[in-house]
């Protein structure tokens, strides 16, 4: 049976070629670190991080990323894992890698980052039984989904993303992508930057309990800010 092969379309060179390329990247930024006692990790902080720099090249979530590991266990062998890992263990060890690594250490405890959210149109087939009708910037109608993304604006790093039927609405989805994301000890709190659609006093309250500060756009046609969150919005965009 011919072995499943990753689509290469979007990659900048072929898969046995990049990963030992991202492989001698992050061996230069990971300390080796001392082992520890006790049972070893069934999977390195390298294999991981691999998995997530070729999931991200591929445009796959993580879901979809171990689906492919499962049909291709050459690719697999070639980030490190003896096994494709479970999806509780994948969230929970992600959660504890050291990501400021990869930085170079240039942000810890220095600067304030600023995270931009924003969301586009998909057109879908009219065939497509779970796209919506939803209004674009321009007033008019599409049929498709919604792309969301939160992006670091400084390096261009995609902190997170949602595909969502175009008639959903931003705020609550914008809630589920702030959960994630993580402080750099000792920064100062990051700056969100969002449209008038992310505008809800749930998404300021989620904000300021994570240490962050959300500015977005304000809807005139809901009328006075209502909530301490909006406020406290308006008066940051008075600022500048």
């Amino acid at each position: 049976m011919e072995e499943h092969q990753t689509p290469p379309s979007i990659l900048p060179l072929p898969l046995e070629e990049l990963v030992p390329l991202l492989q001698a990247w992050l061996q230069a930024r990971l300390p080796e670190g001392e082992r520890k006692p006790g049972r070893p990790r069934t999977f390195s902080d390298l294999s991981l991080f691999l998995f997530h720099l070729v999931r991200a090249l591929l445009g796959f979530s993580s879901e979809r990323m171990r689906r492919e590991l499962v049909r291709n266990p050459r690719l697999r062998k070639r980030l490190g894992l003896e096994r494709v890992p479970s999806s509780a263990t994948l969230s929970e060890r992600s959660r504890k890698l050291p990501w400021p690594l990869l930085r170079g250490g240039k942000r810890v405890g220095r600067g304030r980052r600023v995270l931009a959210m924003d969301a586009t149109l998909l057109p879908a087939q009219r065939s497509d039984g779970e796209a919506a009708w939803g209004v674009g910037s321009d007033g008019g109608w599409v049929y498709g989904y919604k792309l969301h993304l939160l992006v670091d604006l400084d390096t261009g790093e995609v902190l997170a993303l949602r595909v969502t039927p175009a008639s959903w609405h931003d705020s609550p989805v914008g809630r589920g992508m702030l959960w994630g994301v993580e402080r750099f000890p000792g920064e100062k709190p990051p700056v969100v930057v969002a449209d008038a659609a992310y505008e809800g006093e749930a998404n300021f309250r989620l904000t300021r309990r994570r240490g962050m500060l959300l500015v977005t756009g304000h809807n005139r046609r809901r009328g006075r800010p209502k909530g301490r969150g909006r406020l406290l919005n308006l008066r940051r965009r008075g600022r500048g």
